[in-house]
Order: C-alpha cells, then structure tokens, then sequence
C-alpha cells in the first residue's frame, strides 16, 4: 500500500520541481493523439503556418533593397505588419480591407484543410505532434508580438492619429470620411492616443516571454477584435488584418484555455504539461539564446529609438515637417478678395472667391471656395477604392504616401505627406504646399492633392500686422488675385473640451 510520504512524491513529481524531474512533466508520454485531434492540429498548423509567413513578393523585395545606413522607422513597420495573403483582391468603397476581403481568410483555411486531408493520407509515420504544436506556437508567438509593438509604437509616438489641422477643425463633419473623422477625433486625445499604443506594445512585450505569452495573446486578442470591430464602424480599412492577429492570438491562448478553465471555472487541480525542446547542447543554448536577443533588440527597443527619432526630428508620415510662414497659424477671414483688379463681394455660391483661409504651422495653405475637387481617397496607408471601377487608376489610388522614399533621396519629403490633409475629405477645401521666398516674400504653391496636383500659384506676401497677410500674384487659372487676410481667433469645442473643464454650447 502506498504510503504519504510516496504520494506527496509523486505529487511533487507532476509539479515538476527540479531540472530533471521537470523534464519529465513536459508532455504527458502516455498522451495519445486522437484521431481528431491530429487532424484538426494539422489544419491548424498549416492555417498559422500560412498567416504568419509572408506570400507576397514585394515583401522579400523590399528586404532585398534596404539600406541599412538609411534605416527608418517605415522600415521596420514594413517587415512587422505585412498583411494577410491576398488571394484574391475585391474593390470596395471601404478599401483594400474590406468586409468582402474576409474571403482570403476563408480561402486560406480552405487550402489548409485541403493540404491537411493530404498529410494525412500520406502519414506513414507518427509525427512528435507536440514537438511541432511547439514550434508553430514559438512562430505564431513572436510573429504576432512584433506586429503589436510595431503598431503600438505608431500611437505610443503619435503619428497614426494625428492632431486634426486648422484646415480640418474648419471642414464639415459630412465631409470627411468615416475613418478621417475617427482618426481626427481620437488624435485630439494625446494621452489616449498614447495610451491606445501602450494597450498595443504590452500584449506584445508580454508575448516575447514564454511564461506569460498565454496573458500577451489573450490582450492581443481582445485589443485587435476591438480594433477590428472600430474598423468596420468607421471603414476605417485595417479590419481584415486586425481580424488576422485575433486568429493568431486565439491560436496561441488556446493551448493553456482548458487548463485555466479548469481551474477557474471547475476549480479542479491542474497539473501543468509542457513540451519544450531538448537544447542540451551549448552550442543549441547559445544559438537559441543569440536568436532571441537579436530579433527582440531589433524589434523593439531599435524599433522604438526609430520611431522616437522619427516624431521629435520632423520625420512624422502625416506631418509636414517644412516651417510655415513665422506666427501665421490660424484661421482666416477673407476680408478683401481681387479678381483681375475687380473687387468681388462676399458670395457662398460663388466658385473663384475665397470664402476662409488657414495656415498651418508648417508650409500649408487652404482655402474654401464653392468649387469641388475629385477626392484624394487615400488616407494614412490605407486607400478607400471605388467599386467595380479597377480600371479607374486616377480615384483609385494604391500608390502610398512616399515620404519616406523623398527624404532618403534629400528631396522634399512634405509632398508625400499630403495624404493626411487632404485625403477622405470631400468639399470645397483646397490645399496648398508652398516654398516659401522670405527674401523676396514670394509664395510658390502647389495643390496637395493628387488629382489636382497640376494647380500651382504664385503669391507674393505682406504682413501690414501680426494678424494680417495680403496675398497678390496669380492663381491656378492664370488670373491675377488680391486677398486681404484678418486672423479670426477661433474657438474650437473639440478641442477645448478636452483641455479644459469648460462647457461649450
């Protein structure tokens, strides 16, 4: 009969409290696969297999043709957020991601059971299943924390949702694009913006830790559904990836549910099973100690040194970084207006007479006039499309801001971040960038936006006072214009509402 003493040994023995006894409570050797169970894994594994390694050319292309002494923070986004496979890509006015693209998803499960139908027929012989459930969990696990840093760090150092310019506080709500107006609200939030990145980065930290990957891929499940879920009431355009990192993260927790659903929810003793690989070897110790240092230092802490270079060096994707004129931010009355020397009234329906002006801080210009524009559709990296119209290359758009690409050249880097100003706003705003010629006080303007772009102004400038600019020279039509400009110290609820304690009614 056995004793106490030999039952508290062999509780102890399943607790695994030594080095060696605790090798032997990895994986249960008695543990048979079932049928079921190795079928269903082999589905599993070729799905997370297919989701978590890039099949798509033009990311290896891309890695192909860094240049390591011109490292941006674009590149190390590039490699940690590459997309879902696209099977298949079917246009809609939500964007490259939208609801139809869940198809690829599906498509791609379709080709795993498929290709796990094969393995098993052809399975002569019995796979370690807990070996190989092992390595696609270590795959899955560091795929996925990479992919949350990086995009934590884009809202941790504000530079996705940006602060809403002068040019969109005085635009229409019913203007602006569904995603435009979300990203514009959550941007007037600096705190929440930061905070939204941090609820991205600590599932991901927490990812890069055996220990607590379990805690890190619950989070991340549960922060990207929400993402997932906001992506779709704004058309925001990323729910498809968001949804691609849920199925990562309910991938990883799943190991560990029955045991914590045991504990908590039965309050049943659980004896903890694992299976971790035999690196008995120091040259399998250092490597896989090496490995883990490498990627996780260039991943995160060099990743994040990129990003915080980026936003405090002028170096932000939706932010112009070339000074505007000194102390003329602001909102503007059109006080005068001049067309060819013939003084024109005030008129809302009127499509040459500008009707406000802003300035922003940096080198930006826009006017309202009753005269639309073909909407730039594009907004941060995401392109709104135009149904069933593929052949239309001038609405839609899949060329990206290119900012980064500028500025590696030593070019002028503002003109490929126009996107965030004057892309998903629809109306009668007109944008300009303007190199400015403070010697000769000489403004030359260009439109920002990509289906204008050929429209250019030159504007030679005074400044009777500190809160008056007059603009003379010619507009985009070759017609000479004269424009009297008062600053109107506008005040905006939005976003003194969240700076203060201040009612606005």
């Amino acid at each position: 009969m056995e004793s106490l003493e030999d039952k508290k040994i062999v509780t102890n023995e399943a607790v695994g409290t030594t080095a060696p006894i605790q090798e032997k409570s990895h994986e249960n050797p008695k543990r048979e696969w079932t049928f079921i169970q190795k079928y269903a894994f082999r589905i599993g594994f070729i799905y997370i297999l297919l989701l978590c390694i890039p099949t798509y050319s033009n990311f290896y292309k891309h890695l192909a043709h860094l240049e390591f002494g011109k490292i941006t923070y674009h590149d190390f986004q590039s490699i940690v957020a590459f997309w879902p496979p696209q099977i298949v890509l079917i246009e809609s006015e939500e964007g490259v991601f939208g609801i139809l693209n869940y198809i690829n998803l599906i498509l791609v499960f379709g080709i795993a059971v498929i290709a796990a139908s094969g393995w098993t027929l052809m399975d002569k012989k019995s796979f370690n299943y807990s070996k190989l459930y092992y390595w696609i969990r270590v795959l899955a696990r560091y795929r996925l924390a990479y992919g949350m840093v990086g995009w934590g760090l884009k809202k941790a150092f504000p530079m996705q949702m940006v602060y809403p310019t002068v040019g969109m506080l005085n635009t229409p709500f019913v203007d602006m694009a569904e995603k435009k107006l979300y990203w514009s609200h959550v941007g007037v939030s600096f705190e929440y913006t930061v905070f939204l990145g941090f609820a991205e980065i600590i599932p991901g930290l927490l990812l890069l830790h055996r220990k607590t990957a379990v805690l890190g891929a619950a989070l991340a499940a549960v922060v990207c559904f929400n993402i997932c879920i906001a992506n779709h009431a704004y058309d925001a355009g990323v729910a498809v990836p968001a949804a691609y990192f849920t199925i990562i993260g309910i991938f990883i927790a799943w190991y560990d549910l029955p045991k914590i659903w045991n504990l908590l929810v039965n309050q049943q003793d659980v004896a903890p099973y694992r299976y971790y690989p035999d690196l008995t070897k120091t040259w399998q110790q250092h490597s896989r100690t090496g490995v883990k240092l490498v990627f996780n230092f260039i991943f995160v802490p060099l990743a994040a040194v990129a990003w915080a270079y980026g936003f405090f060096n002028g170096n932000n994707y939706n932010i112009p970084s070339t000074p505007g004129l000194p102390d003329s931010k602001g909102y503007y009355d059109v006080a005068e207006y001049k067309l060819n020397n013939k003084t024109i009234a005030y008129n809302p329906f009127d499509t040459l007479r500008w009707q406000d002006a802003t300035f922003e801080q940096w080198s930006s210009l826009s006017y309202k006039t009753n005269r639309g524009a073909i909407a730039d559709r594009m907004i941060g990296y995401s392109p709104l499309r135009v149904k069933n119209d593929k052949k239309n290359s001038r609405l839609n758009q899949v060329n990206t801001q290119d900012s980064d690409r500028l500025a590696k050249q030593k070019r002028n880097r503002d003109l490929g971040v126009t996107r965030w100003e004057v892309g998903g706003m629809a109306g009668e705003r007109r944008y300009f960038f303007y190199k400015a010629d403070t010697t000769k006080q000489i403004l030359y303007l260009q439109n920002k936006n990509k289906n204008h772009e050929d429209e250019t102004q030159v504007l030679h400038y005074e400044r009777p006072s500190s809160n008056q600019i007059v603009l003379d020279g010619v507009n985009e039509f070759k017609d000479s214009i004269h424009v009297v400009l008062n600053r109107n110290f506008k005040r905006y609820p939005l976003k003194e509402g969240r700076t203060s304690s201040n009612s606005f009614y």
